[in-house]
């Protein structure tokens, strides 16, 4: 015995290879000839097999169904094996709870998202065999419910310095290393978590490797992008309260949902603050739809973020509360240059009210999306 694992298969006949009720869909009118033609053969294991020719199910597993998984499953391979290797892509998977919700985002998951987009997945391999996986899912606080102001706080420190740190030792140890023996030439994100976190997963991902980002759609609850239809929103900055900037400033992103001029701390309400939003459509958790709109929002940060370069020069720490699907919020973080821009302190929304969660950047001169406990230096810490 050599102790391998092999896989077996067995060739089975979608129409039976006798013309009588004995042979499994043996009855149906093709020609005795044509029966042994690859077009009427399936590789099934041992176990599929049975089951198909299987007499108590032959009314489900007609000629016309296994034709049409033939189909699907030929054109799917002929699909995969038709893309050149210049669309290979490395898989980040990022998946935490969002006010206790979580959600199915498998390898096959982002694999299916990937080949209808006209890439194929590489998963760079970790110790469990997932490959990038981020699992926020047991960080202690992941769901907790904080009942009050000074223990939501206290939690909030705690749950953000664990949760940036299990990003960055992926990000580090892995994707990083993959990037460096040029294993990684293309990156794609599939990120449901915190806003904030995702904000900071966003500032970790190395801003010379091309990158795409995927979003959750509710409505079909897929990862797949949509066709653009025409329709799709642009989205523009202008200024909510107009007085002069200092050294702090708020931006309100209301992209997935709307949050009012009431919403804002009070702390905050005397500094400038800028509001960015669709242009001529409403805001609402689906409208992220296709990658268009998501490219669309890219380059309204790009510009919001140069207008401060150029107007707000005392400008050191920029407040934001966001409204984001979150791609948009993974774009935030790409789109942030710590070096150059302002430090981010991101909200949340806890127990009714907006708290600050974390702060990004900073200009301590380390890297990009540096941590406390990393090698480049301490730019950003839970708050």
């Amino acid at each position: 015995m050599s102790g391998r694992t092999l896989n077996l298969g067995e060739l089975a006949h979608i129409v039976g290879r006798g013309n009588n009720a004995r042979s499994p869909r043996g009855e149906h009118p093709l020609d005795r000839a044509q029966r042994e033609n690859p077009d009427n053969l399936m590789l099934l294991c041992a176990d599929q097999h049975d089951e198909v020719d299987a007499a108590s199910v032959l009314d489900l597993f007609t000629v016309e169904k296994l034709r049409r998984i033939k189909q699907e499953h030929e054109d799917r391979i002929r699909h995969v094996t038709g893309l050149g290797s210049d669309r290979a892509t490395t898989v980040v998977r990022m998946v935490g709870s969002v006010h206790g919700n979580q959600v199915e985002l498998s390898r096959q998951t982002a694999a299916a998202a990937l080949i209808a987009g006209n890439r194929y997945p590489l998963f760079l391999e970790s110790y469990a065999r997932h490959g990038l996986e981020i699992d926020l899912r047991g960080v202690p606080g992941e769901s907790l419910a904080v009942p009050c102001a000074a223990s939501r706080a206290a939690d909030s420190r705690a749950y953000y310095g664990i949760a940036t740190q299990l990003v960055d030792d992926v990000i580090e140890r892995q994707l990083r290393p993959g990037i460096m023996r040029d294993a990684v030439r293309h990156v794609s994100v599939f990120g449901f978590a915190r806003l904030p976190l995702l904000v900071h997963l966003g500032s970790r991902l190395d801003d010379t490797v091309p990158t795409d980002i995927y979003q959750r759609h509710r409505e079909d609850e897929s990862w797949v992008w949509r066709e653009e239809d025409g329709l799709a929103p642009s989205f523009a900055a202008r200024v909510d309260h107009d007085v002069p900037a200092g050294s702090d400033a708020v931006v309100v992103i209301n992209v997935s949902g709307a949050i009012g001029v009431q919403e804002v701390p009070v702390s905050l309400r005397g500094m400038r603050r800028w509001e960015i939003r669709p242009v001529g459509a409403p805001t609402g958790p689906d409208i992220m739809r296709a990658r268009g709109c998501l490219e669309r929002f890219t380059g309204a940060l790009r510009g919001f973020f140069a207008e401060l370069e150029a107007e707000a020069k005392t400008l050191e720490r920029l407040h934001v509360l966001p409204a984001l699907p979150m791609s948009a919020a993974v774009v935030l973080g790409r789109v942030h240059h710590p070096q150059v821009h302002p430090q981010l302190v991101v909200y949340e929304r806890l127990t009714g009210r907006y708290v600050p969660t974390l702060e990004i950047g900073g200009g301590s001169g380390a890297g990009v999306g540096t941590v406390a406990g990393s090698a480049g230096g301490s730019s950003e810490r839970a708050v």
